[in-house]
């Protein structure tokens, strides 16, 4: 059991998730001209949110893994990155581990206050 309350570690699980997901949209855009090249994402809200309705230990051990996406767009080559689209969730991902982080961060600063450990 942590010390946790569920709400930080949802927080620090979705950090988790974002941070798979923003590598795993990066690969797609590396492999943008690779021949063949099938695109990949991470749904980490579905599993989160899953997980969030099953109870604090469902949190805790939620796991989230990459799945071969059916983008609809393939070039002569088989290739099925659109680079635009990729960039695009690339920094929508970015901003949402950003806000994640200060959220999570803040309520951690929120529980050293009460335990009196700011000096």
């Amino acid at each position: 059991m942590s010390v946790l309350d569920p709400t930080q570690i949802a927080l620090m699980r979705a950090i988790s998730g974002a941070t798979l997901r923003n590598s795993v949209l990066a690969n797609n855009i590396a492999n943008a001209d690779t021949p063949g090249f099938k695109p990949s994402d991470v749904n980490f809200h579905a599993a989160l949110s899953n997980a969030l309705g099953q109870g604090a230990e469902a949190i805790e051990n939620v796991s989230f893994a990459p799945e071969q996406m059916n983008s609809g767009v393939v070039r002569a080559d088989g290739n099925g990155v659109d680079s635009e689209a990729e960039a695009a969730k690339l920094a929508e991902n970015g901003l949402e581990i950003e806000a994640l982080e200060q959220v999570a961060g803040s309520r951690l600063q929120i529980m050293r206050t009460a335990l009196g450990m700011n000096a």
